[in-house]
């Protein structure tokens, strides 16, 4: 695989990216990209849907909405969009989400309890699951790992959907970055074994290829979507962790496309 032109080999695959963000220019972080730069490579390496959530949904509810249809004219229909619960006022979220889903292409709600310091297994999502549950809504957290130096991520320790599952047994739940460590990752995967409707993406920082298999094996297939976490990362990590995992291609199909095609009902 290391001799093999990854352009090349992609072509073997449909691509769906269900972890990635516009909104973000240029910087000392994120050198040289920008909008149309995330779109470009998301392209040049097969991507035929990205599911997006815009950077400035985090803090702009409402800002929101105006950028994601600035950007539907731009790109058109290749992009779905995850619209953002803050659970700090939930019925602006609510009211908001409900309004203006059908006015865009809408994939699903998108929450980051790091960035709003609330906890997973907070009364204030409730709101949301209630909803969600109702209206069959595929919900993407960010997740990461309790083992860590900064104590806001514990808000987002994805074992804290054990309790939210017990009441909402039918939520349909993505965990981003898949709790984010690899010496997290067996704590992850047997919580996943145990919830048919939880799936896993291992966009982010840690590019550790045989966890594909050990989902696979453990948790059943199906369970795994590819992401990206664009522009933070290099997609070409992403494919590149797939394409050398010890998996077979009917296997990185799935990964590639197959799940969340079926998850977001693409098909």
């Amino acid at each position: 695989m290391a001799k093999k032109n990854i352009e090349e080999e992609i072509k073997k695959f449909r691509l769906i990216d269900s972890h990635m963000h516009l909104g973000v220019t240029p910087n000392t972080l994120y050198y040289k990209y920008n909008d149309e730069r995330v779109i470009e490579l998301q392209k040049k390496f097969n991507v035929e849907i990205s599911i997006c959530s815009h950077c400035i949904s985090f803090y702009d509810l409402e800002g929101q909405i105006e950028e994601i249809k600035k950007a539907q004219i731009k790109f058109g229909s290749y992009i779905y969009w995850n619209l953002v619960y803050n659970p700090r006022c939930p019925g602006k979220s609510l009211e908001l989400i409900d309004k203006s889903k059908s006015e865009i292409n809408f994939a699903g709600i998108k929450i980051h309890p790091v960035v709003h310091e609330t906890r997973i297994d907070s009364k204030l999502y409730y709101p949301l699951w209630e909803y969600a549950a109702a209206n069959n809504i595929v919900i993407s957290s960010h997740t990461w790992s309790p083992y860590t130096d900064n104590p806001k991520q514990f808000n987002g320790n994805p074992l804290l959907f054990e309790t939210v599952l017990k009441e909402f047994p039918g939520l349909r739940i993505i965990l981003g970055h898949s709790g984010g460590k690899v010496n997290f990752y067996d704590e992850v995967i047997e919580f996943v074994k145990n919830h048919e409707n939880v799936y896993m993406d291992f966009s982010g920082d840690c590019i550790y290829p045989p966890v594909y298999k050990k989902v696979i094996n453990k948790a059943g297939r199906g369970r795994i979507l590819f992401g990206t976490d664009m522009p933070m990362m290099d997609i070409r990590y992403h494919i590149t962790s797939v394409l050398s995992a010890d998996i077979d291609d009917s296997d990185r199909e799935d990964v590639f496309y197959n799940s969340a095609a079926k998850l977001y009902n693409f098909n």
